[in-house]
């Protein structure tokens, strides 16, 4: 058996605590007041590369683990991630059905409507990830022998294309391609998923190397562009996130923070924290197929005096996603003694 590998437990553990305050701090949003708003301007960008890792390391895992048939392979993976996946999409459909009247409003419920969801995971948007990483591993026996590097340059180059296609419209008022699509195009997110392939296939251990003086110059002209662009664009529709996450200077500051992140997490893996913090990636999934609903319960109480529903609070939200990330973890090790409900559930 291959030797687990404590940068991707550190690597997933702070990306999916990110995902928690992420998701906590940047709910209603365009309800903070204009100083709160322009501070995270600038700090959001630092945290959306969290996606890209768990491509990565799925990709790495994936060529690592791929020793039998392609059936073989396909079908432990949707063992793996199908029961969860359809269960939590169903709980957060019946979530977004019974408080349709606190949330976004009505939830179309026709048939076609709900296959929809299930089909492209739109009832729970932080599920595009589950979606194309399942085209990934489809294909992945088709490209397992291929030339990965040749295919790295055509997706890199797809990513850009198909970011700039979302993103630069906008500052003409105007949506070619909305988020819910971008979002869960295989071709935005292709290179990181086969660069994690690729590096497994070399053996050549990125995070085992100081990332060179190029790679930091552009992680901070990407980054510095990422918040210019966050900055400048019209907002025409309000979503945050989507700004934060699919502009091409920030598909660029994903290549150049995921080397650094990687390094930094070699660095510190034999650091007594470091321990925390893998625990945590261990159970990455766990928290991820649950927090959104955490988070909602945390927040919960909070509404008997502040309407969080109609208006941010950022200390609140703060503590909200404090508090989800513990709560979240603490679920998923108890139910790590029951397998056979752990194994269905996550």
């Amino acid at each position: 058996m291959d030797e687990r590998i404590k940068e991707f437990d550190l690597l997933k553990g702070l990306g999916i605590l990110t995902v928690v305050f992420f998701h906590a701090i940047f709910y209603n949003f365009q309800t903070y007041d204009e100083k709160i708003k322009h501070a995270l301007y600038f700090f959001g960008p630092l945290g959306t590369p969290v996606v890209v890792i768990f491509f990565f390391v799925s990709g790495f895992l994936a060529y690592r683990s791929y020793k039998r048939s392609p059936f073989h392979f396909i079908s432990k993976k949707l063992k793996t991630f199908l029961p969860p996946y359809l269960l939590w999409s169903t709980i957060y459909l019946l979530i977004q059905v019974g408080f349709a009247s606190h949330l976004s409003g009505p939830y179309d419920l026709s048939i076609s409507n709900v296959i929809y969801g299930y089909l492209f995971a739109t009832i729970y948007l932080p599920f595009y990830f589950i979606f194309v990483l399942l085209i990934f591993y489809a294909l992945t026996p088709l490209i397992f022998k291929t030339n990965l590097k040749y295919l790295m340059i055509l997706s890199l180059a797809s990513g850009l294309f198909f970011t700039a296609l979302y993103y630069m419209p906008q500052y003409w008022n105007h949506s070619i391609i909305n988020s819910t699509i971008t979002y869960r195009n295989p071709l935005i997110w292709a290179f990181f998923y086969l660069w994690g392939m690729y590096i497994a296939q070399k053996r050549d251990f990125l995070w085992l190397k100081k990332p060179s003086f190029l790679v930091w110059i552009g992680f901070f002209f990407s980054y510095a562009g990422s918040v210019a662009m966050i900055i400048t664009v019209p907002k025409l529709f309000h979503d945050y996130e989507a700004y934060s996450a699919l502009g091409p200077f920030e598909y660029l500051f994903y290549c150049f923070s995921l080397p650094i992140f990687l390094w930094i997490s070699h660095l510190i893996k034999e650091k007594k924290y470091s321990n925390a913090l893998s625990l945590f990636g261990n159970h990455s999934f766990d928290i991820y197929a649950d927090h959104i609903l955490i988070i909602g319960l945390t927040l919960a109480p909070f509404s008997l005096f502040v309407n969080i529903s109609t208006s941010a609070n950022l200390y609140i939200q703060i503590f909200s996603g404090f508090a989800s990330s513990i709560i979240a973890l603490m679920l998923g090790i108890f139910l790590k003694r029951f397998p056979k409900i752990y194994n269905v559930i996550f």
